[in-house]
């Protein structure tokens, strides 16, 4: 967990905002590179033909990753902070902040590391359920990178024999061939959100960061 200088600010913002969300990005790296090796590797078994198999089937996914790498930021910036977490905690009709507001442990939903420190599990779960709803989208069908992950597939399934079909593929018309791959595909990709939630386990217990996420949060004034 890679921590930043903390700027004096009375709410999270600024620094506090981009640390936080790649801190909690940075977290993820870990589940979601077994949950996309996992799929990879299922691809590389059941599509591939063994003589066109290579040593890294994690290519295939490359057009997901470089989507994932484009929008994961904002997404989850946006999923945590102006959706949930944001504004001041001062009783509007006192101006006064509560006790333990800004910090170290807030109980009003509001934008200062106190308040994420209360809510921690609210904000640990909307990580979880941004991130699950990222992968879920990028493995759609009708996404772009779930395109480029088919593009990329039907190219290593002919890679040693030009425009040959595999053994198992004789006789099978080349428009009904890919359709058959897409459905694989299809099957293989929406495993995606379903094998994070078992990567992070009940209650995303190995998902939490809990104890070094608190430490960091309230490292911001």
């Amino acid at each position: 967990l890679c921590v930043a200088a903390p700027v004096a600010v009375s709410a999270c913002e600024g620094e506090c905002i981009v640390g936080i969300t790649n801190a909690f990005l940075g977290n993820y790296s870990s589940p979601i590179g077994s949950v996309l090796g996992e799929i990879a590797n299922q691809i590389s078994n059941e599509l591939i033909p063994p003589e066109s198999r290579t040593s890294t089937p994690f290519k295939y996914l490359t057009p997901l990753v470089t989507i994932y790498n484009k929008q994961a930021y904002d997404a989850l910036e946006t999923a945590i902070f102006p959706s949930y977490f944001h504004g001041k905690c001062q009783n509007p009709e006192t101006g006064v902040d509560p006790a333990g507001c800004p910090s170290p442990n807030c109980p009003v939903v509001c934008g200062t590391p106190g308040s994420l420190i209360h809510f921690y599990s609210k904000l640990r779960t909307i990580a979880f359920e941004e991130t699950t709803s990222m992968l879920k989208n990028l493995t759609s069908p009708d996404s772009d990178s779930f395109k480029g992950v088919a593009k990329a597939v039907m190219a290593d399934m002919h890679s040693n024999s030009g425009l040959a079909a595999p053994p198992r593929h004789v006789g099978i018309p080349v428009q009904r061939r890919a359709q058959n791959v897409t459905m694989v595909l299809e099957k293989i990709m929406e495993q995606a959100p379903m094998l994070l939630k078992k990567a992070c386990g009940e209650g995303q217990a190995a998902c939490s960061w809990e104890v070094k996420m608190k430490e960091y949060i309230l490292s911001f004034p």
